[in-house]
């Protein structure tokens, strides 16, 4: 095994020598104190949500057990109906069976009384015996009809049966309703799904010692919350926490074309003044702080910048490269040297297969990882497309520098539909950066404008 040499030991009192009277060491107790603050607001806001769950909670319960008496009323409406129901039956039953009963009695006494009165007829006429017997044979021929209609005649019986929907649902189901949980991580929408713009607010990101208006060519979002921006204008990076308030900046020596997160606090900067520097600053956040790390240099033009699977997509305004993060030999995937802007910005799909590309003139193209064209979509409202952003989950949104809009392009079937999301009503003048996060945010920088626009999207 081969271990790694140290180039150098320093001891640790004379890497601290002078240490109390830097900047940072001074700046100390303020950043403590201000991120005990947030703490205590968190902790407070925690605990007023856990006594938010424990009343819904309990609302909850309340509403199974008003659920429970409603069917104890429904059930004592539908078992009084059906007992009425079986009474009704069994009376008219009963009474069916009272009119047999009550025919056969009848029958029955008219033969006694008729042989009652003929006796032997010994001591009766003659004619009058002949009508005698007339009267019973004619009796008895009902008698025997009335036999014939009860023989046929099935008995008669009551049985109760359950409708089977009732039983079977009730046995189907596990409780009496869904407990739903609301908040925490809000779920990302279906692909397809096409987003509306709920409401919009401007966050100033202009710093004290900016000499210009800002000009934010690229946003990107750490994984502690904090946004990272590269301002073009005023040659600098700018740092903004969660509250989108400015919180230290770095000079860049050049024009920062571009920017994108490249770890969980680390991020990437296409530099370039269109003449001898062409080249990417690897950065780190560390302490609230915006530190260089090392400098990737490049042979062509950088522009914009996008990064997956430890490798930079680089575009050149005309071509796009992809490079390693040790910046080895970089590989040219597409290009389009028909105009001085047809390859302007990229943006690459969480899993890669998909890699957008935006011609600056009129189209959005779709490359998949090898470079081969996808996919070309020109549209009316997708004049001057700057920058493509790609989310996590697939929506894809593209900045419109001309007409102060961003879009979002949603495919389905194979065919791919433009619609306008946000505009100048939103606050949006020549938009050129995007960062989607937090699952319903989108955040956009703006051309010569001090102000960067926060879209809460629904």
């Amino acid at each position: 095994m081969t271990c790694r040499q140290c180039s150098s030991i320093k001891h640790i009192p004379d890497v601290a020598k002078g240490f109390h009277d830097t900047q940072e060491f001074k700046e100390l107790r303020q950043r403590v104190s201000e991120i005990r603050k947030r703490l205590a607001h968190e902790r407070q806001s925690r605990t007023e949500n856990d006594a938010v769950v424990d009343k819904s909670g309990d609302k909850c319960l309340s509403q199974i057990r008003t659920l429970r008496q409603t069917f104890n009323v429904i059930f004592d409406r539908l078992e009084g109906r059906t007992i009425a129901e079986v009474e009704s039956r069994k009376t008219s039953l009963r009474n069916k069976i009272q009119a047999d009963v009550d025919q056969i009695d009848d029958v029955t006494e008219k033969l006694k009384m008729l042989t009652d009165a003929l006796k032997d007829g010994s001591d009766t006429n003659e004619a009058l015996s002949y009508i005698g017997f007339s009267k019973c044979d004619e009796v008895i021929f009902n008698a025997q009809l009335l036999l014939q209609t009860i023989a046929n005649k099935d008995d008669f019986k009551m049985t109760f049966q359950p409708f089977k929907g009732i039983t079977e649902y009730l046995s189907s189901i596990e409780m009496l309703g869904e407990v739903i949980c609301e908040g925490g991580e809000k779920p990302l929408p279906r692909p397809d799904h096409v987003f509306e713009v709920e409401k919009h607010v401007l966050h100033n990101v202009k710093v004290e010692d900016d000499k210009h208006t800002c000009y934010i060519t690229g946003i990107c979002r750490l994984a502690n919350g904090e946004f990272l921006l590269s301002d073009i204008n005023n040659l600098k990076l700018k740092l903004l926490n969660s509250s989108y308030q400015v919180m230290s900046t770095s000079d860049i020596p050049n024009w920062p074309q571009d920017l994108c997160s490249t770890g969980q606090r680390e991020a990437a900067v296409t530099v370039d003044d269109t003449k001898d520097r062409h080249e990417i600053l690897l950065v780190r956040v560390k302490a609230g702080k915006i530190e260089h790390m090392r400098t990737i240099k490049l042979h062509h033009s950088s522009a914009g910048l996008a990064h997956h699977d430890d490798h930079l997509y680089v575009t050149t305004c005309t071509a796009l490269h992809v490079y390693d993060m040790a910046g080895g030999q970089g590989r040219q995937l597409y290009s389009d040297e028909t105009g001085q802007d047809t390859v302007t910005r990229c943006a690459v799909s969480s899993d890669g297969s998909r890699i957008y590309i935006t011609n600056f003139t009129h189209q959005l193209i779709t490359l998949n990882k090898d470079g081969t064209t996808l996919s070309t979509l020109t549209h009316p409202d997708m004049h001057n497309p700057a920058t493509p952003h790609v989310t996590a989950q697939g929506h894809v949104f593209v900045t419109c520098w001309e007409r102060n809009t961003v879009v979002q392009v949603t495919e389905k079937n194979n065919q791919q539909t433009v619609t306008t999301l946000a505009g100048a009503n939103n606050g949006l003048t020549e938009p050129w950066s995007l960062c989607f996060y937090s699952n319903t945010s989108l955040l956009v920088g703006q051309c010569d404008n001090d102000n960067i626009v926060e879209l809460k999207l629904k």
